[in-house]
């Protein structure tokens, strides 16, 4: 079972597909095409993944998971000039699991602790060249949150939209302060 989401074109019309994956925990149904990255392994429940097409539609330039051991769903997609993918959906990858970009915990990221129990959204920024990620990270409170569209701005920063059922008091308002506006 594979589905894809959401889908960006570059202006070389290379297409950018993000969504979910199942295909290696069913090992009858087939293997994902993984190539290159982010991420070339299967990390369990099901995956986001991320795939750049060529523009002529006749092959990958990469394909990749973003996920940990819980389930995982891409939703959005959007491409900045220079070609860096970045993905938003929903997890329930604990941060002990969710890619968090080098395998050290070391890159940025909005929130790098899950909040659970439930899902939290989440956004990632996919290199340029598929290799790896720049940064990951959730957006939640303590109730469920899921990330659904995406676009990002000419100096690279990135903007969601989706839904929380988290209330004010455990939902990020960016400042940690609750003091900026909404």
């Amino acid at each position: 079972e594979d589905y894809g989401r959401g889908i960006a074109v570059d202006s070389a019309g290379n297409a950018y597909v993000a969504g979910e994956t199942n295909a290696n925990h069913l090992p009858a149904q087939g293997k994902f095409p993984v190539k290159i990255g982010p991420d070339l392994v299967y990390n369990g429940g099901n995956d986001a993944f991320i795939a750049k097409i060529k523009a002529d539609g006749l092959s990958l330039v990469y394909a990749g998971y973003i996920g940990g051991a819980g389930f995982d769903q891409g939703y959005g997609v959007a491409v900045d000039a220079v070609g860096n993918a970045y993905v938003t959906g929903n997890t329930e990858s604990t941060q002990t699991t969710f890619p968090d970009g080098d395998g050290f915990g070391a890159l940025p990221g909005p929130d790098r602790t899950f909040n659970g129990p439930f899902a939290d959204a989440f956004v990632a920024k996919v290199r340029a060249d598929g290799t790896s990620l720049a940064y990951a990270g959730y957006i939640g409170g303590t109730d469920q949150e899921a990330g659904h569209g995406i676009a990002v701005d000419a100096a690279g920063n990135a903007y969601v939209t989706g839904s929380t059922d988290s209330t004010e008091a455990t939902f990020p308002d960016g400042d940690g302060f609750g003091l900026l506006p909404g």
